[in-house]
């Protein structure tokens, strides 16, 4: 009973925050950004860090995604030479691609 107390008083916490954005330039945006991934945290932590208030997450693994259409699947299967219908290909196919940008671009 006292366990069921505690979880209902957390989710009664979390509804009653309060989610503040900002509009600040580019460039503080991105500094924050930036050091939220130097420190493997997202930017929310890295703000509450700078706050000195507490960061109770976990370093988070920083992680890229877009959105592709079917259209652009297709166009890079026939660039990668893959099947078109094999998503899992071309998921690596452009990832091996970021790294070759990557390595290009850091030395």
């Amino acid at each position: 009973m006292v366990k069921d107390k505690d979880s209902w008083q957390r989710q009664e916490q979390a509804v009653r925050a309060t989610q503040l954005a900002f509009d600040l330039s580019s460039e503080v945006q991105k500094f924050i950004k930036k050091s939220a991934i130097d420190n493997e945290l997202t930017p929310s932590d890295m703000i509450r860090s700078i706050l000195q208030l507490d960061v109770k997450s976990k370093k988070t693994r920083q992680r890229l995604s877009f959105n592709l259409s079917d259209d652009e699947i297709t166009e890079l299967a026939k660039r990668f030479s893959v099947d078109k219908t094999d998503k899992r290909a071309v998921k690596q196919k452009v990832a091996d691609l970021l790294i070759e940008y990557c390595q290009k671009n850091t030395r």
